[in-house]
C-alpha cells in the first residue's frame, strides 16, 4: 500500500508512519516548508517539505496512493487566521488534490479533533452526531476543514477521526505536566474533577489504521478515545504513581487565568511567537467535561485501545527517563 502521511514529522505522524513502514507500506510524508524530517529517522520514508499551498504539488504526491492520512494542523497559531489558512484552507487544497485523480481516487482518513464539537454540555459524551459548539479558532477551524471533507463526499471517500488528548512517547505537551510532578507539584487552570477523555498514541494510530482499512468507515465521523473516562486528577495521580512521588495539586481559578492569557497573548504578539496560553485555551479548559463515545469505531471497525491510563502512563514515563526528558 502507497500511503501519504501530511504531518507525519510530528508527534503522533511519526508514530502512524513506524506502523505503516512496519506492516510493509510504502510511506510519504508531506510537511511545512523548511520543517525537518524530525522524528522521521527511516531512510525509507519519502519526504517532502512543500506545505499545503499548492494543489498542482500535492496532486502530483497523491496521485498513486491508496490512502492519505492528513494528519498537518497548527494547535498553535500566531493569528486566528494563521490557524484557518493551515488547518481548513490548507485541508481544501489536499482534497482538492485528491479529487482531482479520476477513477484511483486514494482514502483520505482526517484527524480531527473534539475541539471541532466541543465540550460535552449535556452529560452524555460527545459522539458523531453532537450538535457542534467549538469554542476555539483551532475548532472552528478544524470543523470547517470537516465541512469541506463533507463537500467533496461524492467525490472522495474519507473517514473523519475526532479525538480527545492524545499522549505518549515524544509528546512535548504532556511532557510539561510530568515535568512539574516531578518537581513535587502539578498546575492546571479550573478544578481538577474536570472528566476528559485521552487516548495512548499506539492506541490512536491502531484507530487511524483501522479506519483506514474498514469498507464501513467511508462517510462516517468517529470519536477515537478510551473508554474510560477520567478526571484531570486521576491523570496526575497516575503520573504521581509511575514516577513515585505525590505532586501537590495546584488549581489556578479561571478568573485569574483569563488575565494571565491576555498578558501571554501581548508578550507572545510583542515577540511574533503563538501564544501557548491564551483566552481560547482558558475557555476550554474551564469546562467541565470533554468526554466522548468510541463506540461506533468499536462496532464498525473492531477499535479496541489496548492501553489503560496506568500503563499508558508508566509507558510514557519509561520513555520519558529513557530520552533524558525527564
Amino acid at each position: 500500500m502507497r500511503a501519504i502521511v501530511t504531518g507525519g514529522a510530528g508527534f503522533v505522524g511519526s508514530h502512524l508512519v513506524e506502523k505503516l513502514l512496519t506492516n510493509g507500506d510504502e510511506v510519504v510524508c508531506l510537511e511545512r516548508p523548511g520543517a525537518s524530517r524530525g522524528w522521521l529517522t527511516n531512510g525509507d520514508v519519502e519526504f517532502h517539505d512543500c506545505g499545503l499551498s499548492d494543489v498542482d504539488t500535492l496532486h502530483r504526491h497523491v496521485k498513486g496512493a491508496d490512502v492519505v492520512f492528513h494528519l498537518a494542523a497548527l494547535t498553535e497559531a500566531k493569528t486566528p487566521a494563521d490557524c484557518y489558512e493551515v488547518n481548513t484552507n490548507g485541508t481544501a487544497n489536499l482534497v482538492q488534490a485528491i479529487a482531482a485523480c479520476g477513477l484511483s481516487v486514494p482514502r483520505l482518513v482526517f484527524m480531527s479533533s473534539l475541539a471541532a464539537v466541543g465540550p460535552d454540555l449535556t452529560g452524555q459524551s460527545l459522539d458523531q452526531d453532537s450538535p457542534p459548539l467549538p469554542l476555539s479558532h483551532y475548532g472552528r477551524s478544524k470543523l470547517h476543514a470537516e465541512a469541506v471533507i463533507h463537500a467533496f463526499a461524492d467525490r472522495v471517500p474519507a473517514v473523519i477521526c475526532r479525538f480527545p488528548a492524545v499522549y505518549g512517547p515524544r509528546d512535548r505537551v504532556v511532557l510539561k505536566l510530568f515535568r512539574m510532578v516531578t518537581h513535587g507539584f502539578a498546575l492546571t487552570i479550573g478544578p481538577w474533577d474536570r472528566e476528559v477523555s485521552i487516548l495512548h498514541v499506539a492506541d490512536a494510530v491502531s484507530g487511524l489504521v483501522g479506519a483506514a482499512a474498514s469498507p464501513r468507515a467511508v462517510g462516517q465521523i468517529y470519536c477515537l478515545a478510551n473508554p474510560r473516562a477520567i478526571t484531570w486528577g486521576e491523570f496526575v495521580q497516575a503520573i504521581g504513581y509511575a514516577l513515585k512521588c505525590r505532586p501537590r495539586q495546584v488549581a489556578v481559578p479561571v478568573l485569574a487565568a483569563r488575565p494571565i492569557a491576555l498578558v501571554a497573548e501581548f508578550l507572545a504578539w510583542m515577540q511574533n511567537n503563538p501564544a501557548v496560553l491564551n483566552r481560547d485555551r482558558v475557555r476550554e479548559l474551564a469546562q467541565k467535561r470533554w468526554v466522548c463515545d468510541p463506540s461506533r469505531a468499536m462496532q464498525d471497525f473492531g477499535f479496541k485501545p489496548q492501553f489503560s491510563l496506568e500503563s499508558g502512563v508508566v509507558d510514557t514515563a519509561q520513555w520519558l527517563r529513557r530520552e533524558q526528558w525527564i
